[in-house]
């Protein structure tokens, strides 16, 4: 109930979405997936087969989760980011990132 689907999103065979989930733009869910309640993934996000995700996930733009891992609840993805192995409650998983300091480009 509540769950939207964007457009351009791919959602498999026996894949599951919980309550109040957004599967945003272009974003793809692999068969046999269990995405749980309050969940986001944002646009371009990967989850390979059977993948579960706990409640209260966000899964940033362009991610992408290995088939099997299992994501644990209130667990924030960032964007771009490549799991790898289980995730648990209530973790931020930060991909490598750049930003602008004092005018210099960093790593």
């Amino acid at each position: 109930e509540g769950a939207q689907i964007l457009q351009g999103a791919i959602v498999q065979a026996g894949a599951v979405i919980g309550d109040n989930t957004i599967i945003n733009s272009g974003a793809i869910i692999e068969h046999d997936c269990v995405i749980g309640a309050n969940n986001h993934i944002a646009p371009g996000a990967v989850l390979s087969g059977q993948v579960t995700t706990g409640d209260q996930v966000h899964v940033g733009t362009g991610a992408n989760i290995i088939q099997s891992v299992q994501i644990g609840r209130k667990v924030v993805i960032g964007a771009g980011a490549v799991v790898t192995s289980h995730i648990q409650d209530g973790m931020t998983v930060y991909p490598a990132r750049s930003y602008i300091k004092e005018g210099k480009h960093e790593r």
